[in-house]
């Protein structure tokens, strides 16, 4: 018993190290006063007509599918929500698009489900970054899409 007691109470201490030290501020979710409504498109790669991917616009630049979350981010690493996501003509308000703190050229947008945790954060990269040197945050984690090779 006292191996168990000592396991539980190191688990325990962990626990509170993470609750108390890793989390950060909090990513406030609330919707801006005037929310962007974020229409998705479909782009289609020029160099092959077969890969496609869901687009969205904001200040006049197209974003595609770039990668997912490595680790973890905080209300630090993402700025105001700058609205929510309409798919196929369907309202998603609690699929909401933030900025990133440390990418002042928008270069990237985070798309992020505020009702569930199952759904992994997803980052969106501007088509005009293509085949460009952009400083891309540690958190994020490239997928394979034939369009950014």
């Amino acid at each position: 018993m006292p191996g168990m007691k000592k396991s539980f109470a190191t688990a325990f201490c962990i626990a509170a190290a993470l609750v108390l030290t890793g989390c950060g501020r909090r990513i406030d979710y609330e919707l801006p006063e005037n929310p962007i409504e974020f229409h998705t498109g479909t782009f289609v790669n020029p160099a092959d007509p077969d890969d496609t991917y869901q687009s969205i616009q904001y200040k006049g630049r197209t974003y595609i599918g770039y990668g997912t979350l490595k680790g973890s981010i905080g209300g630090d690493d993402v700025g105001n929500c700058l609205g929510y996501i309409i798919l196929d003509g369907t309202v998603m308000k609690k699929v909401r698009i933030f900025p990133l703190n440390a990418d002042p050229d928008a270069n990237y947008l985070v798309r992020i489900f505020t009702d569930t945790f199952m759904n992994q954060p997803f980052f969106f990269r501007a088509l005009d970054t293509k085949g460009k040197t952009i400083d891309t945050p540690p958190f994020i984690e490239r997928l394979e899409y034939p369009y950014w090779e």
